[in-house]
């Protein structure tokens, strides 16, 4: 594997468990479980902005101002895996240590016929579901969709290929 692949991988999957622990120790009590989820989700886009950085990495630094959309494309996927990687543990440990406050805290907003329903629900979800490998592996593809839409879009914007003149 690239080095700098990891490198950028590495950090955007630092970027993401930092925040997301930030926000659990920091805000979500505050904001709640709506706005918790929807820091989250900025805090993964966010991390992921290191594909187009990596690309342009590439592009510039080792492929003489040249990648095409493919080459963009792997580096990409494989920053992804990457920072994918580096959240799949971070959820594995957060499960570990914290699953109890977790449901906790998701059953502290609700009214009574919401809390009957939750617990309902939790009672049919299979056990392994709130698992933190099981945890580890939602983190993981969570972070790759929303990879594979920001490497779509950089391989777009970031490609320049070698035109020949004739």
């Amino acid at each position: 594997m690239k080095k700098f692949i990891l490198k950028y991988g590495i950090i955007g999957g630092l970027i993401a468990s930092i925040l997301g622990t930030l926000n659990w120790i920091l805000i979500a009590d505050t904001i709640g479980v709506k706005g918790s989820q929807t820091i989250g989700y900025l805090s993964i886009t966010l991390s992921l902005l290191c594909i187009p950085f990596g690309v342009r990495y590439f592009r510039d630094k080792l492929n003489n101002g040249t990648v095409s959309f493919g080459q963009a494309f792997k580096i990409g996927l494989g920053i992804t895996c990457i920072a994918g990687i580096v959240m799949a543990i971070q959820s594995i440990l957060f499960f570990a240590l914290q699953k109890d406050e977790f449901l906790e805290w998701q059953r502290k907003e609700l009214s009574t016929a919401e809390l009957v329903a939750f617990n309902e629900q939790l009672a049919q979800t299979p056990d392994f579901v709130y698992t933190p490998w099981f945890q580890g592996i939602i983190m993981f593809i969570m972070v790759f969709l929303i990879g594979a839409v920001v490497n779509l879009i950089s391989a777009l914007i970031l490609k320049r290929e070698v035109t020949v003149t004739t």
